[in-house]
């Protein structure tokens, strides 16, 4: 990998972070977890997890697990990328102190998946029914209080990531 892939390798995954910024709305190859989350956390979600009857329970949940999903999904593509060609550009083309910034910002991916993984068994749980209505809603309320969590810890990785990137980029049009 030369300076011009590195480069272009860093401008990708920023300009992935800029749609992360600036439009939840899109459902995008990489906001698409955002706006999942964004989605789930607003009052529109209500009656994902308070449902008005028993019998509306398994179609919020069932919505509400397929948006998991696709933040899941979204958020598997996007560290792949920044784990197998960003850091190889970081390892061939960044300083010490770059490649050390960034596997610290790596080892945060673990707990981000990790969240969403607890939140899909959460719902896998609630699925699996025989709970009295009273333990459905209170397990549906913490999965949406986790979902605010999951959404604010996304925003401030991708931040990090993002100044990370820039300090990359100067360092690469420096060369």
């Amino acid at each position: 990998m030369n300076e011009a892939e590195a480069l272009a390798i860093v401008e990708q995954i920023l300009d992935e972070h800029k749609e992360i910024h600036a439009n939840f709305q899109s459902l995008g190859q990489v906001s698409s977890d955002i706006e999942a989350a964004a989605t789930l956390h607003s009052d529109k979600t209500k009656d994902y997890f308070v449902p008005k009857s028993l019998d509306d329970q398994g179609r919020g949940l069932a919505r509400w697990k397929e948006i998991l999903e696709s933040i899941a999904a979204g958020l598997k593509s996007h560290f792949h990328k920044e784990e197998t060609a960003l850091t190889e550009a970081f390892l061939r083309e960044g300083t010490p102190e770059l490649q050390s910034a960034l596997t610290q910002l790596l080892a945060e991916h673990h707990d981000i998946s990790t969240h969403v993984a607890k939140l899909l068994k959460d719902a896998d749980d609630i699925g699996a029914g025989g709970a009295r209505i009273e333990v459905w809603e209170g397990t549906g309320w913490g999965m949406k209080t986790n979902i605010q969590r999951l959404q604010e810890k996304i925003a401030a990785h991708a931040e990090s990531e993002r100044v990370l990137l820039g300090k990359m980029k100067a360092h690469l049009t420096k060369k």
